[in-house]
């Protein structure tokens, strides 16, 4: 009944896919380690501290590398742990992100450490090396790093709460977790985040001078099309005006052609009257439009067509 539950389990979680918040975990994680990436890795801060050498001396650090200044004035502080009091473990992996490097690192430590679970204290350090990554591990009795800190008491004298630091083959700090490191940390992380407010700022006052041309061409372009239609609405009664009369004035080219095409009758009765002899009698008289039509009696037809045409109104 156990082994068939476990199956059935198994297939349902096998059916369900990928866990929605592990992957979102796996695509956030390279924007977390997005401040180790040069150029960027560059522009980050790294909080000064002091470090209390195994050999006595006292020096400045920022980071992975020492620097100039008074190191009493750094704000944090590291003691060293002597070779003697640790062991040293180095381990080839492949490439894996930072979280999956921390767990793989973490079980190859427990793996080989000799310590009891509660009294391990341990750091590591890893490089890129071929195709792989190239891991520094440093372990250590807690018991033991505690009696270390206690032994520098009088160098730690009003000094914050301080790391725990190893030194790798090349010199590079190997931090040992569970000390004074979380709050360096978080001074880094507020100094990136400055970092990243800055860039964004930067690239927005890149994008807006880089639009600002193009957004005074728009706003220009829409002044002047509302002063267009401005023109337009005051122009508009004028318009009416002027299409009311040219109207008006075709009317009147209208009724003056239909004018042009008519005449008066008594003016054509009173024509006749005085262009027709007293021979000459008319039996019929009809006028349309400018057309004349007359019929009847005159005993010389070409001296009444000559007297007619003569007459400049007359065609």
């Amino acid at each position: 009944m156990n082994t068939t539950t476990g199956a059935v389990t198994a297939d349902a979680a096998t059916q369900r896919g990928p866990d929605p918040a592990a992957l979102l975990r796996a695509l956030a994680q390279p924007w977390r380690e997005l401040h180790r990436w040069p150029p960027l890795s560059w522009l980050m801060p790294q909080p000064h501290l002091c470090l209390l050498q195994a050999d006595g001396g006292v020096s400045r650090w920022a980071g992975d590398a020492p620097v100039p200044g008074d190191p009493l004035s750094a704000p944090f502080t590291a003691v060293e742990l002597p070779e003697a009091q640790r062991l040293d473990c180095r381990l080839q992996l492949p490439s894996m992100s930072g979280a999956d490097l921390h767990a793989a690192v973490a079980l190859e430590v427990r793996t080989a450490s000799p310590f009891e679970a509660a009294d391990l204290a341990w750091g590591y350090r890893a490089r890129a090396a071929g195709e792989g990554i190239a891991v520094h591990a440093v372990l250590a009795s807690r018991r033991a790093v505690d009696q270390h800190l206690a032994g520098c008491a009088d160098r730690l004298a009003g000094r914050s709460a301080p790391e725990v630091w190893a030194r790798d083959d090349e010199g590079r700090a190997v931090v040992l977790q569970g000390y004074g490191e979380a709050a360096r940390e978080r001074r880094a992380v507020r100094g990136r985040r400055g970092v990243y407010a800055l860039l964004a700022l930067a690239l927005a006052l890149g994008a807006a001078a880089a639009v600002t041309p193009t957004v005074q061409v728009k706003l220009r372009a829409m002044q002047a099309a509302a002063a267009y239609q401005e023109v337009e609405s005051r122009m508009a009664p004028l318009l009416a005006q002027r299409e009311a009369l040219v109207r008006t004035q075709g009317d009147i080219d209208a009724l003056r052609g239909l004018i042009a095409e008519r005449v008066e009758p008594l003016a054509v009765m009173d024509l006749l009257t005085q262009l027709i002899p007293d021979d000459t009698f008319l039996q019929r008289l009809q006028v349309q439009g400018a057309k004349v039509t007359i019929s009847g009696q005159t005993p010389n037809t070409a001296a009444l067509m000559n007297a007619l045409s003569g007459h400049p109104d007359v065609r």
